[in-house]
């Protein structure tokens, strides 16, 4: 072999080696902080539902999540939360805003300032918890932490961090999930991704003891007269565990489990009879919704949606849970977990499950108690636009907010409204 020859083999090497590479981070290069794919253009049409998109406000960076504030607080005020660590509250009656909060957190690929709650008991405590992702001497972590309310935040009171209630370290800067939500039952329930890569390399989302990959359901409140019945697997004292989680007399469980088997959870919300819906963003083919139930396995990463993924055939389902829909790419690309309707604007939404998706231009609902098997509720469409959606938020009365990573935010109508 000449050189000219070698010279040749070796770029062929290189770039067979890139290419090799390409294709193992594929789930990397399909991360929905990236700018989605085009469109999907040969699907076929969906029922259309009569409901409308408003547009409320503009010029927010990156949006995260949208959070209805608590009484007393006035109704028209919104959270508008951003992936660079800061939270802002919009009067959306004025257009009047106001910086809540300011975090250093992580922003590589899907870390970032990912989520708020405001604490069930917020007209008499004040606090609000956050979801964000930080660095600590060089390793990321999963943080849950409790805020004080500033009494004036339009003069210019931000909020003051008061504690941390939890730190999961993260192996990879994917995957996070990000979400936070108060249960009917006053918990604090927070979901979590499997730690990123691709295809859950590390196992997470099976492993029992591991708080990747789950959907954890805790007690952020700490008082002396309440003692610590369970011990936290964390080994953080800044929560309880609760004694009836299904897990905490299961010998090889971390007491905090919920449910397991989620790939990246991305939005989850409770309906009025408090079933607990989740979105879970799908490898390469399939995004799926959840209704999770205590104790449940939704499969991750045995089963993707309804199919086997580890093995890719004749994979073991049993005491696997099915997802309530599943929807196949392209029309769908990284889903983004919504709310079953309860306001009373828009009759057309009334008993569907609104959600949309990150890399593609639409909204979509499910029927939220449909006659249909499992994973086979009829889709519909329920706007088309130009956004991308990252996440919905809930009105005090029910309607519904649409928060576009680009910084506007929407608020869905009634197709006869007026713009």
């Amino acid at each position: 072999m000449n050189a000219g020859e070698k010279k040749s083999l070796i770029l062929l090497s290189a770039l067979l080696i890139l290419l090799a590479a390409v294709v193992w981070n594929v789930d990397e290069l399909q991360s929905w902080w990236q700018d989605p794919p085009d469109p999907p253009s040969s699907v076929p049409p969906l029922p259309k539902l009569a409901a409308d998109m408003r547009k409320i406000a503009e010029g927010f960076s990156q949006i995260t999540d949208l959070q209805a504030v608590p009484p007393p607080l006035p109704e028209a005020w919104l959270v508008v939360v951003e992936k660079t660590g800061a939270a802002h509250l919009l009067d959306t009656a004025t257009g009047k805003r106001a910086l809540l909060l300011e975090k250093t957190v992580a922003t590589s690929s899907e870390q970032g300032l990912l989520g708020l709650a405001f604490d069930p008991n917020f007209a008499e405590n004040r606090t609000f918890y956050t979801n964000s992702v930080v660095t600590v001497a060089d390793q990321d972590f999963t943080s849950i932490d409790q805020w004080r309310f500033g009494g004036n935040v339009f003069g210019g009171e931000k909020a003051t961090e008061v504690r941390i209630i939890l730190r999961i370290a993260r192996p990879y800067a994917n995957h996070n999930g990000g979400q936070l939500a108060f249960g009917p039952d006053g918990y604090l329930y927070i979901g979590t991704g499997d730690g990123g890569s691709g295809g859950d390399p590390h196992g997470h989302g099976q492993n029992p003891l591991s708080l990747l990959g789950k959907m954890l359901r805790i007690d952020p409140h700490l008082r002396a007269d309440l003692p610590v019945e369970v011990t936290p697997s964390a080994g953080n004292a800044g929560y309880r565990v609760p004694v009836d989680n299904p897990f905490v007399s299961e010998p090889g469980y971390a007491p905090e489990l919920w449910a397991l088997g989620l790939r990246n959870p991305w939005r989850y919300s409770f309906d009025s009879i408090g079933q607990l819906w989740v979105a879970d963003v799908g490898q390469h083919q399939w995004e799926e919704i959840d209704v999770v139930r205590p104790a449940d396995n939704l499969g991750w990463n045995v089963r993707e949606g309804a199919q086997c993924f580890e093995p890719k055939t004749g994979c073991k389902t049993g005491g696997l849970v099915e997802p309530v829909w599943q929807g196949r790419h392209p029309r769908h690309v990284s889903i983004t977990g919504g709310f079953v309707y309860a306001g009373s604007t828009i009759a057309a939404l009334q008993g569907k499950y609104v959600f949309g998706d990150f890399g593609v231009p639409a909204l979509f609902a499910i029927d939220a108690e449909p006659a249909s098997p499992t994973s086979q509720r009829p889709l519909y469409l329920v706007a088309e636009h130009k956004l991308m959606v990252s996440t919905l938020g809930r009105r005090r009365d029910g309607e519904l907010y649409v928060g576009d990573f680009n910084g506007s935010i929407w608020l869905l109508v009634a197709a006869d409204s007026p713009r």
